[in-house]
């Protein structure tokens, strides 16, 4: 059992501000109390370049490893030189993303030998534990090994802790090596190549304090990703809680602490509903949502980037857990935009005293250059020289010069945001982008299906084409946003994943009902990966009506089960005027339907047991990007020479529904 009461949720603000204008504790000091400065970053995801901002009339550069590196070391050297504290440094997950960054790695291919570049960089930053986040497992494991395997040094076995607590990894040749017995590693006693634990014990080199780090990954992993045959132990909130805690449990009979909670849950909400059910977890740090956390007590213009969108909550948020105390929570925005810090005050028996509101904020990462001295960014830094070198330069002048040659043109700028309440997106409704995209399948299927051995498409023999919105990953083409050339790099962004065209054989009129109840289970004001853009087909789906509900999946099953039907949609019909479903009955008369898809949404990805139990599937041999890229070239070329997509073709005007309906 734990020997010390907690914060009080009423009284943790008095007690942080209590520490505002003090210096930091010395370790050593008369009460022998210990800071820790937990420094935290999460989904970087493949930005390992900087990107441009604009900020008034002046553009500026922000994030990227080179320069996030250099950030993370002046921190470090602030927090061990001038105060003297304990420091830990933690990655929340979603270390890469399918881009055309992390396709200059092969992902795809398991016996690649390139270099793996985020590996490459994160190892230059320098991390105390990875926690894995789901898009690590988006090549599957095989190309999760490589990436881990690129962390070890010479040739030896790696030695990196990566962290997750509900995993089971034992059906994977991929992983189940790196699995340490018992399931908790010891920063002073890793064993080498044993590094893919639940839960860790970091002591602090410098001050010799011992931490505990407990962690735990999104239950819809196995809907949302492609981890297989790695399979997630937890299917719901609840039963993650119960895991965790164990973890904690453990860790205390162990005489640890003071204790981490890093988790990657897809957004500071489920991490709340998590510590809510928790007692024992001291910080949490939270990965996967992206949101922006300042301190209400630091001047806005020393945390957040020039030109970015404003905070959504305090940082650190104080969430109270199942016993009533408060725990501080904290993330950050990805893309290696922003370093997260706070700095925490424990007792020598462990109780947390509160946090050092003058130094606890996110820091913002900004490259120092002519352009930030116009905008007068003080704290703007210099990139790390290795990183810049290694990676930033091999990769610019290398694997991504090769993709940023144009093949074609648009005249037409087609929207494939993710969409919001008030701007549809391919996660919200039609697009003309989505339409491009599921016309290429389409295109595919009538250019490979004699290949495969399958039959024309006919009146007698319907296909029709389907993608998740969550697969379409930019936010125009071309990505300026405006009209013009398209490059490979272009379509490598907007489909980045390792899928495959897929054709479903024979759904019936039931199977596609259902198919679209889960589509629609989203809403025009919600986001969802699983809404589907279509070809060959029309849609009208009721907003107000009774949404499906699918269950997470269990044991090695990609997608759960249904167990709310749903009755959102009222009518398909394909194009040719045959009607599918009718006043949302399913029209029993009405033939087979061939769909062809991603290899990730016919497997029942993203929640889709429809599909995944479909019986009849053909792989067409070809990547969903190389369909689009394929198709793209199909254009007339114009007098630019390249193929060009006229502003003419009605298929893409822009805002015109022609396709999808969403009705009251």
């Amino acid at each position: 059992m734990r020997q010390h009461t907690r914060i009080a949720a009423g009284v943790a603000a008095a007690v942080a501000l209590a520490l505002t204008g003090l210096a930091l504790p010395q370790a050593g000091a008369a009460d022998n109390r210990v800071t820790l400065t937990l420094l935290h970053n999460n989904d970087g995801e493949s930005k390992l370049l900087p990107q441009t901002l604009r900020s008034g009339a002046t553009s500026y550069l922000y994030g990227g490893a080179a320069a996030f590196k250099a950030v993370a070391v002046r921190e470090k050297q602030q927090a061990r030189s001038l105060a003297n504290n304990s420091v830990i440094m933690v990655y929340a997950g979603d270390s890469f993303l399918a881009s055309r960054t992390l396709i200059c790695s092969e992902p795809s291919d398991p016996k690649s030998t390139a270099t793996v570049w985020d590996a490459a960089a994160q190892k230059e930053i320098g991390y105390d534990a990875h926690i894995l986040g789901n898009h690590e497992f988006d090549y599957g494991t095989p190309f999760l090994r490589r990436y881990i395997n690129a962390f070890a040094e010479k040739g030896a076995p790696v030695a990196q802790p990566f962290l997750s607590g509900n995993l089971d990894y034992r059906n994977d040749p991929n992983l189940r090596d790196l699995v340490p017995t018992p399931r908790t590693l010891d920063s002073t006693a890793i064993t080498p190549g044993k590094i893919l634990g639940q839960s860790m014990i970091y002591t602090d080199p410098k001050s010799g304090q011992r931490f505990g780090i407990v962690s735990a990954i999104t239950p819809t992993l196995q809907t949302i990703s492609s981890p297989l045959p790695t399979t997630v132990t937890t299917p719901d909130l609840g039963q993650v809680a119960n895991l965790v805690q164990k973890q904690v449990n453990g860790l205390q009979k162990k005489g640890i602490n003071k204790i981490i909670l890093v988790s990657h849950l897809q957004n500071t909400a489920n991490d709340k509903a998590l510590l809510a059910q928790l007692t024992g977890v001291d910080v949490a740090v939270a990965g996967g949502g992206d949101e922006l956390l300042a301190s209400p007590d630091v001047a806005l213009d020393r945390q957040v980037l020039p030109g970015a969108t404003a905070p959504v909550g305090n940082y650190p948020e104080l969430v109270t857990d199942k016993s009533g105390t408060g725990v501080p929570l904290v993330t950050a925005p990805g893309d290696y935009a922003y370093l997260g810090r706070i700095d925490l005050e424990f007792t020598p028996q462990g109780r947390l005293v509160g946090w050092n509101k003058e130094t606890s904020f996110p820091r913002r990462v900004v490259v120092q250059d002519g352009r930030s001295g116009l905008l007068g960014i003080a704290d703007a830094v210099l990139p790390n020289v290795d990183i810049y070198t290694d990676v930033q330069q091999a990769l610019e002048t290398g694997c991504l010069a090769a993709q940023n040659r144009p093949f074609a043109n648009s005249a037409v700028v087609f929207n494939t945001s993710r969409g919001t309440a008030t701007a549809p997106g391919v996660r919200t409704a039609e697009t003309n982008g989505g339409n491009l995209v599921a016309d290429a399948f389409l295109s595919a299927y009538n250019s490979k299906r004699g290949e495969a051995g399958l039959p024309a498409a006919s009146a007698t023999n319907p296909v029709v084409a389907v993608t998740n919105g969550g697969g379409i990953r930019i936010n125009t083409l071309p990505a300026t946003g405006s009209a013009g050339d398209i490059t490979r790099g272009m379509t490598f962004d907007l489909l980045p994943f390792d899928n495959r065209i897929t054709v479903v054989a024979d759904l019936t009129s039931a199977q596609l009902k259902e198919i679209f109840e889960r589509s629609c289970s989203t809403g025009p004001a919600s986001a969802g990966g699983q809404f589907l853009q279509v070809s060959g087909l029309k849609v009208t789906c009721s907003s107000g009506a009774t949404a499906q509900v699918v269950t997470n999946p269990s044991g090695e099953r990609t997608a759960g089960t249904v167990t709310v039907p749903g009755s959102r949609v009222r009518t398909i019909t394909l194009d040719d005027g045959t009607p599918i479903v009718t006043n949302g009955v399913p029209v029993a008369s009405a033939p087979v339907v061939d769909l062809v898809t991603n290899s990730f949404t016919a497997a029942g990805g993203d929640n889709y047991p429809t599909l995944e139990s479909a019986a009849r599937k053909t792989n067409l041999g070809i990547s969903y990007e190389q369909a689009l890229y394929d198709y793209l070239l199909g254009f007339p070329k114009a007098a630019s020479g390249l193929p060009t997509v006229p502003a003419t073709d009605a298929r893409y005007t822009p805002g015109v529904n022609t396709r999808f309906f969403w009705v009251s």
